[in-house]
């Protein structure tokens, strides 16, 4: 009984020394700390539009705890960027603990206040850290851009006007082109959407980029990782009788559907006229058209979630030179890149039937990574009108191409782009959409998207490339 009662006090004794013990601070004069990153950069943020969070994290290198004096902001209160110091929202922190080879973490966001500057912008601050009488910093850099706000609650209602490259324009809200107006853009134009904001056309919408200058529509997120992630913004809506609908020369990314054309019901049908213009990376398709019309030449749809195109419930439609290329990496893609179909079943489980008057494609390629690209879906009760012309086709039945709907095709041959994991969709020299082209009298898609001649050597081209030796 005396040896537990001896062991009981020496343990308490052991615990009470221990606690008494005070932790070991590092004061060396020459003691620093190491981070993660030696700058923090943002790139391209809006004026009066907050960036997404970066971080770093301060490091104890030592065996030693460290006291760091304070964590702030060179710039003090005046500065344009913010600090969340392990979990605490302050641009000041002090006195703080730092345990033996631990590190905390920093978070970093900046909101840019807008100025005179049309150009983008450097905005410029640090974070500094003061440890035993010494400060050691990061630097912190943010692009920043004046814009047009258009925001849908206040002046989204869009007469007739014309947008220029002079500097961006930022769309909350969605904005609405008027009916009986039109909205033009000029070359070099650039239009960012915020999160869930549309473009809705009741007017016309006349989009003129050149190939120096392209129109850009994509999500008002710049930043790299934002680079291809779809549905960042919703749809361009082509509004039954908003008219004729003009696009040159436009790169439009990063949303749900690139172009949404046409209803179910309306009488008074919308156009559009679609020339070297690349649609990609949507979230569910790149067009979407229902009893509209399209003619299109010389264009790029690519790697979209469900759809590169669906041609639903008939219209009038026109295809040259155009490349549908579907090599989605955001998921399962679980439909055909391509459909084409006179009829559909709406939400309340109506069958919905219109004429399919035409779908001609000419020098077109339609391929991806499914089995099947093209799907023909048929209600004999209306019309159904459709030709493929000195096309490449990925089919799972290639017994279809026996019939008069089809003119010298290629089918199931890897039209072998140039890089499809970066995007690339030109052909590579070995590739069978190579001078199997037809050259049409007067040729009216003459330029591709690099604004090289498709006729040059009187052999066009599949799709919306020409090889370029």
């Amino acid at each position: 009984m005396k040896i537990i009662t001896y062991l009981f006090t020496l343990t308490f004794i052991l615990i009470l020394l221990n606690s008494c013990i005070k932790e070991e601070f590092n004061n060396d004069a020459g003691a620093s700390i190491t981070f993660s990153t030696d700058t923090i950069f943002f790139d391209t943020v809006f004026t009066n539009v907050g960036s997404t969070t970066a971080y770093l994290t301060i490091h104890n290198p030592y065996d030693d705890f460290l006291k760091i004096n304070s964590i702030g902001l060179g710039k003090g209160s005046s500065s344009q960027f913010r600090l969340n110091v392990n979990g605490q929202s302050t641009n000041l922190a002090r006195d703080l603990e730092l345990a033996p080879k631990d590190s905390l973490y920093v978070l970093v966001e900046v909101t840019v206040n807008p100025n005179s500057e049309n150009a983008p912008f450097v905005v410029v601050d640090s974070l500094v850290c003061n440890i035993n009488g010494k400060s050691q910093d990061v630097k912190l850099r943010a692009w920043g851009q004046n814009a047009h706000y258009i925001d849908g609650r206040y002046n989204g209602h869009i007469q007739t006007s014309t947008w220029t490259a002079e500097k961006p324009y930022l769309i909350y809200n969605s904005m609405q082109i008027d009916s009986l107006q039109t909205l033009t853009m000029e070359a070099g134009t650039k239009v960012y959407l915020h999160k869930g904001s549309y473009i809705i056309a009741k007017g016309q919408l006349d989009i003129q980029g050149t190939f120096n200058d392209p129109v850009v529509i994509q999500g008002d997120r710049l930043e790299e990782s934002y680079q291809d992630i779809p549905g960042q913004w919703g749809n361009i809506i082509l509004a039954d009788g908003s008219g004729v609908h003009k696009v040159k020369w436009a790169e439009i990314r990063n949303g749900v559907i690139g172009f949404q054309i046409g209803s179910q019901s309306a009488p008074q049908k919308p156009a559009l006229i679609l020339e070297n213009s690349k649609i990609e990376n949507m979230d569910y398709a790149g067009l979407f058209a229902l009893t509209a019309s399209i003619q299109a030449k010389n264009c790029l749809v690519s790697n979209c979630g469900f759809y590169s195109m669906a041609i639903l419930a008939g219209g009038a439609y026109q295809f040259q030179h155009c490349t549908f290329a579907n090599y989605w990496r955001h998921g399962q893609r679980t439909e055909p890149s391509v459909v084409l179909s006179n009829n559909f079943t709406n939400a309340n489980q109506q069958l919905i039937q219109y004429d399919l008057i035409q779908a001609d494609f000419s020098n077109c390629i339609i391929y991806g990574e499914k089995d099947n690209e093209l799907l023909l879906s048929n209600d004999e009760a209306v019309p159904f009108n459709y030709h493929f012309e000195n096309c490449l086709l990925k089919l799972e039945n290639d017994l279809d191409i026996l019939t008069e709907n089809y003119t010298d095709v290629i089918v199931n041959e890897d039209p072998i782009f140039v890089d499809t994991r970066e995007n690339n969709f030109q052909l590579d020299s070995l590739s069978p959409a190579i001078n199997t082209g037809k050259l049409s009298i007067g040729e009216s898609a003459e330029f591709d998207l690099n604004n090289w001649s498709h006729i040059i050597d009187l052999l066009p081209d599949l799709g919306a490339y020409e090889r370029q030796e």
